[in-house]
C-alpha cells in the first residue's frame, strides 16, 4: 500500500475530530438537525486549519445513506467515495488553476443536471478569491438563483479579496487558528498511534512554530518521524527549524542584563557556527522581549506567553532586573532589526551584533527630546542663578512708581510656606539640598516617572521645580494646570515622584506641588506703568526688570 503523509492519514472523519473549531461545527450539525442548511457556504481562515476537511464531513453529511445527518457513518457508498475523492455527486475544483471565466460557464452548465447517486450535487471551490472577476460575475448568477439540488462551499484565505455580491450571498463561517496546547494533544494522538517515542517539549515547539497552522505541524511531525532515530527530540526540532533554545535566549538576556558584550558575541559567532537562522533567532528574542514586558505589565496573563512554567519561572526572574523603558527600547531595536535582516545592507551576522550591543548598553542611551529638555533646563537654571546673584546684591531693589497712582511694589510674603519668597532665594544650609542640584537631576526624575507611570510623568513635565525647603521640593506649576496639581499630589503619584528624587539624588526627599501665578495678577487688563529711562535708576535694576517684565513670580496654592 502506498504510503499516506500524516496530514492525510489523520485527517478528521466526522465533525466531533475537527480540532479547534467548535463554534463552526455546532453551527453546522445544528443546521443540518433544523434543516436549515443554505445553498452557499464561505469558510474563511488561515492556511491548514480545517476548511476542507470540514466541507468534506458536510458533504457527508448531506449525502450520507441514512442523512441528511450530523453524524455521517462513513460506510455507505456516498461517504466512502467521498473519502477517497471519487464521488461523482461532489466536486473540488482549485480556484487558483480553474480561474477563467470559461471554467465557471461549464460549471453553470452542469450544475443543471441532478445528482447521480446522492442527495445533493456538492461544488467544494477551493481558494475561491483566485477568480477572476469575469469569473465571479458568470457564477454570480447561479449563486443568486440555484437549483435545488446543487450545494457550493467556498474555502479561501482570503476573504477580502471576494467580491460583495458573492459574499453577501453565502453564509460566512470564519475559522480560527490552532493553538498551541489543542496543537501538542493531536501531534501526541498521532505519535501514540504511530507508536512514536517523543519528547514532549519537542511536540510544543512543532506547535508553536507552525502559528496555528495544524496541517504544517502534522507534515512537519512526519518529517521528524523520519529524520530522528528512534525518538523525536527538542534538539531535532531546534536543528531543523534551524531554532535557537530557550537556554540560548535565557543566557543572552542573562549577559544583557550583565553588560557583557564578549559573551554576546560569542553567542552570536556560536548561533551562526550551527547554521541557525539568525532571522529566526532576531524573531525569538524580540518575542523574550515581549514576554519579560508581559511579566512586568500584566504579571496574571501567563496564558498569553507561549512558553513552558519552567521557562516562564526563568523569564519572571530575569524581568525584574530591568525597567520598562528598557524593555520598550530593546523591543524597538529589535523590531527595526527585523526589517534590517529583511533586507540586509550588511552581513546579518554583523547586524544582529550591533543590535545585541545596543541592547547591552542600552541604559546609556537617551532620546533627543531628553537631551533637548536637559539643555533648555540649564540654561532656564544659569539664567535664575544669575538673577538671584544680583537681587541679591540689591536687596531693597522696588519696582518704578506709577505716576497716576504712586504705590511701590513691594516683596510678597509667600503664604503657604509661611516665609518670604526673598527666603528662597537665600542659599542653603551646609548639607542641605540645592536648587541647582534638583534642577539638574529633573530631566532624570521624569523618566524614571515615565518608566514607572507614563501618565504621571506627562503631568509632571508641566512643572519645574522652584523651592527647596530642607528635604523639601516644591514644584510649580501654572494657574492654568490645577488640575494637574490635584493629580500630583494624590498618594500612589506622589509616592512615584518622591521614590524617582531619591533614586536621582541620593537622598530621601518629600516633595509639594504649588500653583504659582505674578504677583498682582488681577482680572482684566493687567495695570500699565509707564516705562522708565534707564539713566534713572542703575544698570541692575533695569536688567533685573527687564528679565522680570516688572514683576516677581511667586507661589501660591
Amino acid at each position: 500500500m502506498d504510503y499516506l503523509i500524516f496530514a492525510r492519514k489523520f485527517r478528521p472523519q466526522t465533525f466531533e475530530e475537527i480540532v479547534g473549531q467548535g463554534t463552526i461545527t455546532t453551527t453546522l450539525k445544528n443546521a443540518i438537525r433544523q434543516e436549515r442548511v443554505p445553498q452557499s457556504f464561505l469558510f474563511s481562515g488561515p492556511r491548514g486549519v480545517g476548511k476542507t476537511s470540514t466541507a468534506r464531513i458536510l458533504a457527508k453529511a448531506l449525502n450520507c445513506k441514512e442523512g441528511p445527518t450530523e453524524k455521517p457513518c462513513g460506510k455507505c457508498v456516498s461517504c466512502k467515495e467521498i473519502e477517497q475523492g471519487s464521488s461523482m455527486d461532489v466536486l473540488e475544483i482549485d480556484g487558483a488553476s480553474n480561474r477563467g471565466i470559461e471554467e465557471i460557464r461549464t460549471l453553470r452548465e452542469n450544475v443543471k443536471f441532478k445528482p447521480s447517486a446522492g442527495r445533493y450535487k456538492i461544488y467544494i471551490i477551493d481558494e475561491v478569491h483566485s477568480l477572476t472577476g469575469d469569473a465571479f460575475n458568470a457564477l454570480l448568477k447561479t449563486l443568486e438563483e440555484p437549483p435545488a439540488h446543487v450545494k457550493f462551499i467556498f474555502a479561501t484565505t482570503e476573504s477580502h479579496k471576494v467580491p460583495l455580491t458573492i459574499l453577501s450571498r453565502c453564509q460566512r463561517l470564519q475559522f480560527q487558528r490552532i493553538s498551541v496546547p489543542e496543537a501538542v494533544e493531536k501531534l501526541e494522538k498521532i505519535a501514540q498511534k504511530e507508536k512514536l517515542k517523543y519528547e514532549k517539549n519537542a511536540l510544543f515547539l512543532i506547535a508553536k512554530n507552525t502559528e496555528g497552522a495544524l496541517r504544517d505541524a502534522e507534515s512537519l511531525l512526519d518529517q521528524l518521524a523520519s529524520f530522528s532515530e528512534g525518538k523525536i527530540k527538542e534538539e531535532d526540532v531546534l536543528t531543523l527549524l534551524g531554532l535557537a533554545s530557550e537556554e540560548t535566549y535565557l543566557s543572552v538576556l542573562g549577559a544583557i542584563r550583565a553588560r557583557k558584550g564578549e559573551e554576546v558575541f560569542e553567542f552570536v559567532k556560536k548561533i551562526y557556527a550551527e547554521g541557525a537562522d539568525l532571522a529566526q533567532f532576531a524573531k525569538g528574542l524580540f518575542e523574550t522581549f515581549r514576554n519579560l514586558l508581559m511579566l512586568q505589565t500584566a504579571p496574571g496573563a501567563k496564558s498569553l506567553i507561549e512558553a513552558n512554567p519552567e521557562t516562564i519561572s526563568n523569564l519572571q526572574k530575569l524581568a525584574a532586573g530591568f525597567s520598562q523603558g528598557e524593555l520598550l527600547l530593546g523591543l524597538s531595536i529589535l523590531q527595526n532589526l527585523q526589517a534590517q535582516l529583511r533586507r540586509p545592507v550588511a552581513s546579518p551576522k554583523l547586524l544582529l551584533e550591533a543590535a545585541l550591543l545596543k541592547l547591552v548598553y542600552m541604559e546609556n542611551l537617551r532620546q533627543i527630546d531628553e537631551v533637548i529638555r536637559e539643555g533648555e533646563a540649564g540654561k532656564k537654571s544659569s539664567e535664575a542663578v544669575s538673577v538671584v546673584e544680583k537681587k541679591t546684591q540689591k536687596p531693597d531693589i522696588i519696582a518704578p512708581e506709577n505716576k497716576t497712582n504712586p504705590k511701590p511694589r513691594k516683596i510678597p510674603e509667600a503664604s503657604d510656606a509661611g516665609m518670604s519668597s526673598a527666603a528662597s532665594l537665600q542659599p542653603a544650609p551646609s548639607g542641605d539640598l540645592t536648587l541647582n542640584e534638583v534642577e539638574k537631576a529633573w530631566p532624570q526624575v521624569i523618566e524614571r516617572v515615565k518608566a514607572k507611570r507614563m501618565s504621571t510623568s506627562l503631568f509632571l513635565a508641566e512643572a519645574e521645580p522652584a523651592e527647596v525647603e530642607g528635604s523639601v521640593i516644591i514644584l510649580g506649576l501654572p494657574s492654568e494646570f490645577r488640575f494637574h496639581k490635584e493629580t500630583l499630589e494624590k498618594d500612589s503619584n506622589k509616592q512615584i515622584i518622591e521614590e524617582a528624587f531619591t533614586q536621582a539624588l541620593g537622598k530621601k526627599v518629600r516633595v509639594q506641588c504649588v500653583v504659582t501665578e505674578r504677583e498682582g495678577a488681577v482680572q482684566g487688563a493687567p495695570e500699565e506703568i509707564p516705562p522708565v529711562k534707564n539713566e534713572e535708576m542703575p544698570d541692575i535694576v533695569s536688567k533685573a526688570l527687564e528679565i522680570f517684565d516688572g514683576s516677581k513670580v511667586i507661589r501660591k496654592d
